[in-house]
């Protein structure tokens, strides 16, 4: 895959992820908050890029990759909130640190995919995505705990 078409990837998935989020502020979250978990699955296609027998990737870089990934979800799943409404409607909170901490991931990923030449450009494609892979389902798996727990108890989520 070249770079181009990760790019195109990035950016749809980016534009996928502020959509999601805007939508989940203004309709109400379904019961069982599967919808929460979706995008795991949509983004774990990337995991199909291991068959490319031209991939040469090793353990330390996958590693790194989802340590990269664990990390950049902390302060995703922290600004990550849930409101129940009235009607015990759950919704997402808004957030602006989540907009911003999401743009700044995709900012430095174009950086540093622009600025690292050392690795070939289609392993470095795959550790980008093994990255979005990383933080996306850690930062979802937590939102689905806290989206369950805002429901079950709803006098300690936020009351709008």
């Amino acid at each position: 895959m070249n770079a181009t078409v990760s790019l195109a990837i990035s950016i749809l998935i980016f534009f996928l992820i502020i959509r999601g989020q805007l939508r989940g502020m203004q309709k109400p979250l379904k019961k069982s908050g599967v919808g929460l978990l979706l995008p795991i699955a949509y983004i774990s296609t990337s995991l199909f890029q291991l068959m490319d027998p031209s991939l040469h990737i090793r353990e330390d870089q996958v590693l790194l990759s989802v340590l990269i990934g664990a990390v950049i979800s902390i302060p995703l799943i922290w600004t990550t909130n849930f409101e129940v409404k009235g009607t015990g409607d759950a919704f997402i909170k808004r957030s602006k640190a989540v907009f911003v901490i999401l743009i700044g991931v995709f900012a430095l990923r174009f950086v540093f995919v622009a600025g690292f030449k050392l690795i070939d450009p289609g392993t470095l494609g795959f550790m980008c995505n093994l990255v979005t892979l990383s933080y996306i389902a850690l930062w979802r798996i937590g939102s689905f705990v806290k989206f369950r727990n805002a429901l079950r108890h709803p006098s300690s989520a936020i009351r709008a």
